[in-house]
């Protein structure tokens, strides 16, 4: 969910103080150290906004980029439970206009576990998912009008572009809009935005007081000030596909939900039936199945988790002035977090290993 170009409009239109810039060191950023049972250690250092001074807190709000991403997985998982979808059937079974990729004129259905495992053929091409950010506090149109005029057979920018030309279920390709798309189909059958539906099923139920999608859910006071890679503030920004990196949260919310979703993979959550869990973290991909394209630094993926070669599991996000990591390890359920305000880039890179080499 990064897209350089952006940075350079947004470095020559913003009026920013320039900060001391590009010294390896993160502005502002928090860990967290969790067993599924307690937080273990929560650390905060720098500034949530370098330019007021203000030091950046277990309250400070930030986004978390694709770390979002696996609350679309936990999202799924409820709606199946709800009886409101199944992972593997036809997509447009649920849609209120048909998505079909043009190099298979109509032969080849893409489900919910494709996108999920990021399979489907649809892909993020960048003329197109750069058109999903704007400036500002809220999405310029809505979630669905940017689906259907991109994906849909008859949108007004339907074309080959946002496919690739490979049937469902054999290559993998991350693609961001694919993942909005499996939220806007839990909107469809449940009648919920996927904004309040991961409010109501997952936020109130795990107490997550300080976490939301859109900056009206955010107290201002707690927001993060976001720095580019020139150490420049950002003014805020949105994206259309809000559901596949846009959460803002604290490193306090985030401790909690990364603690259930260990609880889960121990069996031991009441957010998921043991079976929903299971079903979660399952690998998809296997040496039968023989997908092509798969990264050998992540391996394997559940429903929009990750695992990881080290053998860990969670999710990585990056984004315009944000950087962060989720995960745990199973074998010693220890699991550990970093968020920054700032894009992980070359210079920050030996900081940033630094940083989560102490998280032990």
């Amino acid at each position: 969910m990064k897209y350089y170009f952006i940075c350079l409009l947004i470095f020559s239109i913003f009026s920013a103080k320039k900060t001391i810039g590009q010294d390896g060191k993160f502005t502002g950023y928090a860990t967290a150290l969790v067993t599924p049972d307690s937080i273990i250690q929560i650390k905060t250092v720098g500034f949530a906004d370098k330019g007021k001074a203000i030091k950046y807190s277990s309250s400070t709000v930030q986004p978390v980029a694709s770390v979002s991403k696996t609350f679309i997985g936990i999202s799924l998982m409820i709606a199946k439970e709800k009886g409101l979808v199944d992972l593997d059937k036809d997509i447009n079974e649920y849609l209120d206009f048909k998505i079909s990729n043009p190099y298979f004129n109509g032969n080849n259905k893409i489900t919910l576990r494709h996108l999920a495992t990021h399979t489907s053929g649809i892909i993020d091409y960048e003329k197109v998912y750069r058109s999903a950010y704007c400036f500002g506090l809220k999405p310029s149109i809505s979630l669905k009008n940017f689906l259907k005029d991109n994906l849909g057979e008859k949108g007004n920018r339907y074309s080959k572009r946002n496919f690739y030309e490979s049937k469902s279920g054999k290559r993998y390709e991350y693609s961001n809009i694919g993942s909005a798309l499996a939220a806007y189909i839990i909107e469809r059958t449940s009648g919920k935005t996927f904004d309040e539906f991961t409010k109501e099923f997952i936020f109130i139920p795990l107490d997550m007081k300080n976490s939301g999608w859109f900056y009206e859910d955010i107290n201002p006071h707690h927001l993060a000030i976001l720095y580019n890679e020139k150490d420049r503030a950002l003014k805020p920004y949105s994206c259309i596909t809000y559901p596949d990196g846009s959460l803002k949260t604290t490193i306090e919310d985030l401790s909690i939900y990364l603690k259930e979703l260990m609880r889960g993979y121990n069996k031991n959550s009441d957010l998921l039936s043991p079976e929903s869990w299971a079903e979660f973290y399952e690998k998809n991909f296997s040496c039968a199945l023989n997908i092509d394209n798969i990264d050998v630094k992540e391996p394997n993926t559940g429903i929009f988790i990750v695992y990881f070669k080290s053998g860990k599991i969670g999710h990585t996000g990056s984004d315009l002035g944000v950087s962060s990591f989720m995960m745990f390890d199973p074998q010693i359920n220890v699991g550990q977090i970093f968020m920054a305000n700032e894009d992980l880039i070359k210079e920050n890179l030996q900081e940033f290993k630094n940083i989560w080499g102490e998280l032990k």
